[in-house]
């Protein structure tokens, strides 16, 4: 046995007592393929996976048409070279991939992003759209590990933004930011963003890892959920405490009246061992 899996054992020995344990850190991609043959197999498979999807939804405006294989071989290279590949929360490279490549096919005029931590979203975004307005809010932004050149970052709610000078743009807004996803709906409909991502936007049958309380709740797949009954109580236990959640069922009918149209996205992180719950992606009518 090593010293290094010797100590590691003690160690979670005596964490074991506060229920907490040593883990090795993990990155993506320190385990990966360089045979080049068997690179381009997976990056075919992870471009036909997105151009299929993006030839085929109606959700998304293309604006900008691009090989799609060279954008995700020269994205992936990008992602080796970023400071973004620990696996400690955050959007990991599927969901991320599908951010750079969203906002090249758009091309929007302003992108809002909505929960900055280390700023992997925000420099995804940036990846992908570099003539666009990009800011990233967050109420802390201490964790922060790479600032883009082409991205405001602001440490605020983006509701403290007054949107209305903006006229009325093509628009991306993305929400990870632990809050009340009617609301964010809510909200990005009230200032008439129409194309809205949403991260951790996980079904009543297991949200319970990323309610935060309930602090989270309803997610998207709450509104469009058909079995939730008006007055019911949904009751979980995370870490020991007891939450539960009442369901109104008009507001929820209500916030889906906002949704033009909602979609799941492929996962593109499935060829690459990545399993990651894909983006919600949603429309507002404008």
């Amino acid at each position: 046995m090593g010293l290094r899996t010797f100590l590691g054992r003690r160690a979670n020995h005596l964490l074991g007592q506060f229920k907490l344990e040593v883990s090795p850190v993990g990155r993506d991609f320190d385990a990966r393929l360089v045979s080049g043959r068997h690179l381009d197999r997976m990056f075919a498979a992870i471009s036909q996976t997105a151009s299929d999807y993006l030839a085929s939804q109606d959700l998304i405006e293309i604006k900008n048409r691009f090989d799609v294989e060279r954008e995700i071989r020269d994205f992936y290279e990008a992602y080796l070279q970023s400071p973004f590949r620990l696996q400690r929360g955050g959007s990991r490279f599927g969901n991320l991939l599908w951010l750079d490549l969203i906002a090249k096919s758009q091309q929007p005029d302003v992108i809002v992003d909505s929960g900055t931590y280390l700023g992997a979203s925000a420099w995804a975004l940036s990846q992908g759209a570099r003539n666009s307005r990009i800011m990233s809010f967050d109420i802390d932004q201490s964790r922060l590990l790479l600032k883009c050149e082409n991205v405001e970052y602001i440490e605020r709610d983006w509701t403290s933004i007054d949107f209305e000078s903006f006229g009325t743009p093509t628009s991306l807004c993305y929400f990870d930011d632990h809050v009340d996803q009617g609301r964010r709906l809510q909200e990005a409909a009230d200032r008439r963003f129409n194309l809205l991502l949403f991260d951790d936007d996980f079904s009543v049958l297991d949200f319970v890892r990323m309610a935060h309380g309930g602090a989270a709740l309803p997610k998207i797949s709450f509104v469009l959920d058909p079995f939730l009954e008006d007055g019911e109580t949904i009751e979980w236990i995370d870490a020991g405490q007891h939450y539960s959640w009442k369901v109104d069922r008009p507001q929820l009918d209500g916030l889906k009246s906002l949704i033009k149209a909602a979609d799941r996205l492929p996962n593109l992180g499935g060829p690459l061992g990545i399993e990651q719950l894909p983006y919600r992606v949603v429309t507002v009518p404008q």
